[in-house]
């Protein structure tokens, strides 16, 4: 498949700034995470044998956690079928072409592409020379 044949995707804001945090695998995951509100935008936790990963605003990043950041966050919105191949090359291949370094989460209906702020404008540039459109900030409503 030539990069020209992957998916394109319309991409929404999700406003501000946000850390992906280190806890050890057995640290409980913070309850102020699960109460957060979608006004809060967008949190993850994953837990591997390894560790608890936790991405959310930077306001709420847990204090006793390993922190990287500052990162700003797209969401490729769906829901995208699940037997839809490509779309998060189609988002990363052009970012990493230009070295910029990425995150990706992908939930039920969508992915999630972050990109350290300071390259933000830049990211934003390349997704939209590559076909993807940016869509209106998405609200912790929809």
């Amino acid at each position: 498949m030539l990069l020209s044949d992957l998916p394109s995707v319309a991409l929404h804001e999700l406003a501000g700034d946000y850390v992906i945090a280190r806890l050890p695998a057995t640290a409980a995951v913070p309850a102020e995470l699960l109460a957060a509100s979608p006004s809060h935008g967008y949190v993850s936790v994953t837990r591997t044998p390894q560790e608890l990963s936790v991405v959310c605003a930077a306001d709420l990043a847990p204090d006793d956690a390993e922190i990287d950041g500052m990162w700003r966050a797209l969401y490729a919105s769906g829901p995208i079928p699940f037997g839809l191949t490509g779309v998060v090359t189609s988002l990363v291949a052009p970012l990493s072409v230009a070295g910029c370094p990425v995150f990706v989460t992908s939930t039920f209906d969508g992915d999630i592409l972050m990109v350290p702020s300071d390259r933000y404008g830049r990211a934003r540039e390349l997704l939209t020379s590559a076909g993807h459109t940016l869509a209106p900030e998405m609200s912790g409503d929809e």
